[in-house]
């Protein structure tokens, strides 16, 4: 919310915040520091903020002239123009902000459904690989039956050997 400023009939500044009468500097010093600020006209409650703001601007070319003359000439010659201009490179900002916001946006829906598509198959994958380790792992579990199996039928072997041993001897 901006800082509000009255401007009475006798042009003193009225610092609503403050409680104070401040001059044209402190409101120079406001806006430097980046504070918002509102001048409205105390009789007609009239908004004048950018009246004042350019007084300001001018107080300041009076002591320190910053700007030629062609330049001012222009600016007044040109009129709104001037100042369509200056705004012109915002604007172009602005909007192709936004058009790159809105394409963002429909880049990441494609990225989220590339993403969630990926994870589907992911799990898909992990599924059918579980079900091959499991078939795996059932066969593996029979490799200790046929061990089992295996070590009886040695045995069954070498009782048949030592029976026949006996029968030659």
């Amino acid at each position: 919310m901006p800082r509000v400023i009255k401007r009475y009939a006798n042009r003193k500044l009225y610092d609503t915040e403050s409680s104070t009468y401040i001059t044209l500097e402190n409101i120079e010093g406001m806006v430097r520091e980046g504070e918002e600020v509102a001048i409205i006209d105390n009789s007609t409650g009239e908004d004048i903020t950018s009246a004042t703001l350019a007084h300001i601007v001018l107080e300041q070319q009076r002591v320190n002239p910053s700007f030629p003359v062609s330049v001012l000439r222009g600016i007044i010659q040109s009129g709104e123009e001037f100042f369509a201009r200056l705004q012109w490179p915002v604007t172009q900002f602005r909007e192709e902000f936004r058009r790159r916001a809105e394409s963002l946006e429909e880049g990441s829906k494609a990225i989220r459904e590339f993403v969630d598509g990926t994870q589907r198959s992911i799990d898909e994958m992990q599924d059918r690989l579980d079900e091959r380790f499991r078939g795996a792992i059932d066969q593996l579990t029979h490799v200790s039956e046929m061990r089992e199996e295996l070590d009886e039928l040695r045995a069954t072997v070498e009782a048949l050997e030592e029976r026949l041993s006996a029968l030659e001897e």
